[in-house]
C-alpha cells in the first residue's frame, strides 16, 4: 500500500508552534525536519510526561503530524469516565520514539515514558480512506476512534467542548476522551495497572535516574568498536571448512578475529530433508517458522546474522537489548545459534508474521512493529561461551551447556528450545497433536559443522510447505490489481522445473510489493526448462526472488495442490532452493490404517496445547495404546465438486463463480485475500470450511432470519454489522421481517448453500441466527445461557460455572446442548417445544442463571451492569433471548485470529484440560467426521416447561 502524501507540504506548516517553543541547540528533541508518514496504516502514541504537572500526551497522526492532547489523568477504561484532553500543539511523527529526558528549563523539560504505542483507525473507515475521515471528523470536533496498541484497545470518543467563555485565541481547545462499551472496556484502572515503558519496561524513576540519559533520538553512531579482538599469530588452526577452522582455531570468544571477520566466516549448520523419523540416538525439538540467526554477543555489542550474513540487530531491537542484558549479567561472550519468531498470544507465530520487520530501517517503524508484531529469538544451540569453543563437542555436552547457561536467564525475548528423546514416530504423532510445523531431528554425537547441510540434523515436515522460486507471472483478471498468480520452480542442478502456479494467500499490499520486486526482472523468453501453459498471458522473470508455499501435496505428475503463497523469503537463495520430500505426516498416515476414534480419543483432542507441551516435556513418550488410536484426517462434506472449484478459482487469483447446482450458482472474488493474518488463512479457506460443515450447519440456521457482522478486510479490519439484507442475488432466500416496533425489514433467511456462501463472499465471518424461525417470530424452540468470563476470568472458571448449570438444570429436570461460544465462553442450549413463546424462553434460561449466581455470588452474577461485575466472574446472560439477539451458531467460525470454531462438545467433555483454542476451521471438520453431528443429537430432545411448575 502506498504511503499517503496527501498534506505532507502542510506538516512542516503545522510544526510551526512546536518548533517556537524548542531551542534545538539545547534539545535534542526532533525538529520533525525529517519526518514521513506511515506506510498505509496510522500510528498514535501515549506518552507519560512528568513536566510541571505529571499528565499524559495522546498523539495521533493525521496530515503528516501528530495531533496532540494533554490528558492529566491519563484513558480510563471504564465507559461511565470522562477524561479532559486539552489540545495542545502538533509534534512531529519522528516524536513517537521519544522516550527519557527533556533538559530543564527547556519547553516541556521532565521526565518521558512511551506508555502505549500502536495504530488506529477512525470506526466506519476503511484503511485507504481513513485520513479523510479523520481530517473532517477532527473539523466537526468529534472522533470515534478504533485504537490497536499493545494497552489501549477497542473503539473510544474524542469530543471537542467549547472554547473559553471570552473566546480568546489562546484558549486551549478541550475535549473529553471517552471509552466506548465493547470488549475491552472494563472497571479497572489501566493507568495505576500500567506503569512500565512498552519498549523498555522501565518505570519513570528508572528513566529519571540517569539510566535512559538525556534523550538524544534514535539517531545511532555506527558502532566501529568489535565483538572480538583479532587471532594470536600462534592460534592453533582446527580441522574442516574454512568457516570451522576460523572459529576452532581459538582458545576464547574474546580473543577471536574481528567480529566483521567473524561474521563472514562463520556460518549455520544446516539440516537436511528427513524421509524417515530415526530412532535411539537422536533427540528432537520443534521446527520453528521464522528467521535463522547467529547471535554475537561481546563486550556490550550484539548481532543478529542471518544465513546470507546480513545483520538484522536494527530490525530487532527487543531481541537485542535481551541478549546485551545476558552478557552483562553472565559476564561472558557468546555465540549462539536460533531462530527469531513472532509471537502470537506468547507463542511462536509463522513467517509471514515477520516479513514486514525483516527490511524496515525507520526508527519509527521499527518501534511500531515492536509493539503490534512483537519477536522472541529462541536458541537452540550453543558455540562459544566466555573462554570455551564449543564446535567440536558433541550436540549432547552442547545442549547441556546451552541450559545451563540460559536456562534460568531466559526472558520473554530470549527462549531456549524445548528437546525431546523418543522414538521418531511417536514424537512425530506428538508434535502434530501440538501444532508444530514439524521436528528437527539432531544426533547425539554430532559435532556442528557450520556451513554444511548435514544428516546429522533431519528437518521432518508435518504439514506441507516448502521455498519455490518465481520464474514468472500472469496478468490480472477483474478487479484484481498488480498481478494474476505467480509462476513457480525449483533448481535441479542448473535445470529449473516448473511446479505449478499460485494467487492465493496474498493481500492488495502484498500484490502491489510482489509486483515491485518482480517487474525489474522481466525477461523475454522462460526460465523454465519447459515453459508451462498458463491461464493468462504469462510475464517471465529472473528466477531470483524466492517464496514460501504451503499446499496440500505432489501430485504424480510432480506438481503442486493448491499451492498457497505465504510470503518472501529474502534470506534464502533461489539457487539452494530444490524440491523437498513430501510431509512426514502424510507418510504416518499412509502407513497407518484408519480407525473410528474412541469417545476418549476424541475427548483428548481437546487438551490445550500448553497442557500438552507440559505433558510431552515430562512424559515424552506415547502410551501404546496412544499409538493405536490415529485421527483420520477426512472430509465431512459431499459437495467435493464445490471445494474443487473454490480451490481452482483461488489457485487462479481470479474471480469467479461457484456452480452449485446447474441452476444455481454464486459470484466469488478475492478468495485470496488474508482474512485471518496470523496463520495466513484466506477467504477462500473460510469458504471451503464452511462447504466442508455445510451438512451441519444449515440446519442450524434453517428458516432463521441472520445478522450479519462484516469483515470486508479480514479481522484484524474494521467490520460492521448489517441487519437488512440490501441486494441479494435471487437465489438467496429473504423475507420481510415485522418488527415488535411496527416497522418492516427485509433480511437474508438461512438455510441453503448458496446462501451461506453468500455471506462469506460479503465479507461475514460467523454465521448468527434468531432464535426463532421467520415463520414463528414470536416463538422460540430453544433458550440459551451465554456463560461470559470477565477479562480476568480464566476458561477453568467458566468450565465450573457450566458444571454449576448443569447439575442445577439436572435439578429441575432439564437437558440442554453444550458448545464453545468459538472464543472465551461456553453456550448451554435448552431445547424447547416450538410453540414457546419468547417470553417463556427468557423465563427458562433466567431461572437458572439466577440459582447459579445465587449460589455461588463469588464466581458467578447476573448483574447486567459491566461496571457492577468482578472482573474476574463469569456473567451467566440469559438476555440472549430477547427478540433480535443472535449469538454465533453451533459449526460457526468467529472472527478472532485464530479462527475459532463454535464447537459442540458432550457434556463429558467439560474438564480442566478442556481448550477452546483447539477447535479452529483448520481442526475441527477432522473431528465432526469422528464425532458425527452431536449437536442435532443433543437438541433432539425438547424439555417440558412442566417441570418448572
Amino acid at each position: 500500500m502506498a504511503a499517503r502524501t496527501g498534506r505532507s507540504g502542510d506538516a512542516q506548516g503545522q510544526l510551526a508552534e512546536y518548533r517556537r517553543k524548542r531551542d534545538f541547540t539545547k534539545t535534542a528533541e526532533p525538529s520533525g525536519a525529517d519526518s514521513a508518514p506511515s506506510e498505509g496504516v496510522l500510528r498514535f502514541v501515549v506518552q507519560k510526561h512528568a513536566a510541571s504537572h505529571l499528565h499524559f500526551d495522546l498523539r495521533l497522526e493525521m496530515d503528516g503530524v501528530m495531533k496532540s492532547w494533554a490528558v492529566p489523568k491519563g484513558p480510563s477504561v471504564d465507559p461511565s469516565v470522562k477524561r479532559l484532553a486539552m489540545q495542545v500543539e502538533d509534534h512531529p511523527i519522528d516524536y513517537n520514539t521519544f522516550e527519557g529526558t527533556i533538559p530543564k528549563g527547556e519547553y516541556g523539560g521532565g521526565t518521558v515514558m512511551l506508555w502505549d504505542q500502536g495504530t488506529y483507525i477512525a470506526d466506519g473507515a476503511t484503511i485507504q480512506e481513513a485520513e479523510a475521515v479523520l481530517r473532517e471528523r477532527h473539523q466537526k470536533g468529534d472522533l470515534k476512534l478504533t485504537f490497536f496498541g499493545e494497552r489501549m484497545k477497542g473503539s473510544w470518543a474524542l469530543v471537542r467542548m467549547k472554547y473559553s467563555r471570552d473566546g480568546s485565541s489562546s484558549a486551549k481547545p478541550q475535549w473529553l476522551f471517552i471509552k466506548h462499551r465493547d470488549e475491552f472496556a472494563a472497571e479497572s484502572d489501566i493507568v495505576a495497572e500500567n506503569t512500565t515503558s512498552v519498549t523498555t519496561g522501565r518505570t519513570m524513576d528508572e528513566i529519571a535516574s540517569g539510566k535512559s540519559r538525556v534523550w538524544h533520538s534514535n539517531r545511532t553512531d555506527n558502532v566501529k568498536r568489535t565483538l572480538v579482538r583479532q587471532t594470536p599469530s600462534g592460534a592453533r588452526a582446527g580441522t574442516g571448512t574454512a568457516a570451522t577452522k576460523t572459529a576452532s582455531s581459538t582458545s576464547a570468544v574474546d580473543n577471536a578475529g574481528a567480529i566483521d571477520a567473524l561474521t563472514r566466516q562463520l556460518e549455520p549448520m544446516y539440516a537436511s530433508i528427513g524421509t524417515r523419523a530415526p530412532g535411539a540416538g537422536w533427540n528432537f525439538e520443534p521446527k520453528y517458522d521464522g528467521i535463522r540467526v547467529l547471535a554475537f554477543v561481546a563486550g556490550g555489542e550484539v548481532r543478529l546474522v542471518t544465513r546470507n550474513g546480513k545483520d538484522k540487530s536494527a530490525q530487532f531491537p527487543e531481541v537485542v537489548e535481551s541478549l546485551r542484558s545476558l552478557g552483562a549479567k553472565k559476564m561472558k561472550n557468546y555465540i549462539l545459534d536460533g531462530e527469531i519468531v513472532a509471537l502470537i498470544d506468547g507463542e511462536p507465530g509463522r513467517f509471514q508474521e515477520l516479513q514486514g520487520r525483516m527490511h524496515v530501517q525507520e526508527a519509527h517503524i521499527i518501534a511500531r512493529h515492536r509493539t503490534s508484531t512483537p519477536a522472541a529469538l529462541i536458541l537452540f544451540d550453543i558455540l562459544a561461551a566466555g573462554d570455551d569453543i564449543l564446535i567440536r563437542e558433541p550436540w549432547e555436552k552442547r545442549r547441556k551447556r546451552l541450559v545451563k547457561e540460559l536456562g534460568k536467564a531466559t526472558s520473554p525475548q530470549i527462549w531456549v528450545t524445548p528437546s525431546i528423546q523418543g522414538d521418531g514416530d511417536k514424537m512425530l504423532a506428538q508434535a502434530e497433536k501440538l501444532g508444530w510445523e514439524g521436528l528437527i531431528a539432531k544426533r547425539i554425537d554430532a559435532v556442528y559443522e557450520p556451513g554444511i547441510r548435514s544428516r546429522s540434523w533431519l528437518k521432518l515436515k508435518i504439514e506441507s510447505r516448502q521455498e519455490f522460486v518465481v520464474g514468472g507471472f500472469t496478468e490480472p483478471r477483474n478487479s484484481r490489481q498488480h498481478l494474476g498468480a505467480l509462476l513457480l520452480g525449483y533448481f535441479d542442478r542448473d535445470r529449473f522445473i516448473y511446479v505449478g502456479h499460485t494467487g492465493g494467500g496474498f493481500t492488495g499490499a502484498g500484490l502491489a510489493e510482489m509486483f515491485r520486486r518482480l517487474e525489474p526482472l522481466e525477461i523475454a523468453a522462460s526460465p523454465f526448462e519447459e515453459t508451462p501453459k498458463t491461464n493468462g498471458k504469462a510475464h517471465w522473470v529472473k528466477p531470483q526472488v524466492v517464496v514460501e508455499v504451503k499446499f496440500s501435496e505432489w501430485t504424480g505428475d510432480g506438481k503442486l495442490r493448491q499451492p498457497i503463497y505465504l510470503g518472501t523469503r529474502d534470506d534464502k537463495k533461489a539457487k539452494e532452493v530444490g524440491r523437498e520430500s513430501g510431509s512426514m505426516q502424510k507418510k504416518t498416515e499412509k502407513k497407518a490404517a484408519p480407525k473410528t476414534a474412541t469417545k476418549a480419543s476424541s475427548a483428548s483432542s481437546a487438551v490445550s496445547k500448553s497442557t500438552a507441551r507440559r505433558r510431552i516435556l515430562a512424559e515424552p513418550a506415547l502410551d501404546a495404546a496412544d499409538e493405536k488410536k490415529p485421527v483420520r484426517r477426512v472430509r465431512t462434506s459431499p459437495h467435493e465438486a464445490i471445494l474443487a472449484q473454490l480451490e481452482e478459482i483461488e489457485s487462479k487469483g481470479a474471480d469467479g463463480r461457484v456452480e452449485i447446482s446447474p441452476d444455481i450458482g454464486i459470484d466469488v472474488t478475492n478468495l485470496g485475500k488474508i482474512f485471518f493474518p496470523k496463520n495466513a488463512l484466506t477467504k477462500g479457506d473460510l469458504m471451503r470450511y464452511y462447504v466442508t460443515v455445510a451438512p451441519l450447519i444449515l440446519p442450524v440456521m434453517a428458516d432463521r432470519p441472520l445478522v450479519l457482522k462484516r469483515f470486508p478486510n479480514g479481522v484484524s479490519a474494521p467490520s460492521f454489522f448489517q441487519q437488512n439484507a440490501g441486494d441479494p442475488p435471487a437465489v438467496v432466500r429473504t423475507e420481510t421481517i415485522h418488527t415488535q416496533g411496527g416497522s418492516t425489514n427485509l433480511r437474508i433467511v438461512g438455510g441453503d448453500l448458496a446462501t451461506l456462501l453468500y455471506l462469506v463472499q460479503l465479507g461475514s465471518v460467523s454465521v448468527d441466527p434468531w432464535h426463532s424461525r421467520a415463520e414463528s417470530l414470536d416463538h422460540a424452540d430453544y433458550s440459551i445461557i451465554d456463560l461470559d468470563p470477565g477479562p480476568r476470568a480464566q476458561f477453568k472458571r467458566v468450565v465450573e460455572v457450566a458444571q454449576w448449570a448443569k447439575e442445577t438444570m439436572d435439578s429441575l429436570g432439564l437437558h440442554g446442548a453444550l458448545k464453545t461460544s468459538g472464543s472465551r465462553g461456553l453456550h448451554i442450549y435448552l431445547p424447547l417445544p416450538p410453540t414457546t413463546p419468547n417470553e417463556a424462553a427468557t423465563l427458562v434460561a433466567q431461572i437458572i442463571a439466577t440459582r447459579v449466581s445465587e449460589a455461588h455470588p463469588k464466581e458467578a452474577t447476573i448483574e447486567r451492569a459491566v461496571k457492577a461485575r468482578g472482573a474476574s466472574m463469569v456473567y451467566v446472560d440469559y438476555l440472549q433471548n430477547i427478540i433480535g439477539k443472535t449469538v454465533a451458531g453451533a459449526y460457526s467460525a468467529r472472527a478472532n485470529p485464530d479462527a475459532m470454531v463454535s464447537t459442540p462438545l458432550e457434556w463429558d467433555e467439560l474438564t480442566e484440560d478442556l481448550d477452546p483454542r483447539e477447535f479452529t476451521i483448520e481442526t475441527t471438520p477432522a473431528r465432526f467426521a469422528e464425532r458425527g453431528d452431536i449437536w442435532a443429537a443433543q437438541m433432539k430432545k425438547r424439555n417440558s416447561l412442566r417441570a418448572l411448575v
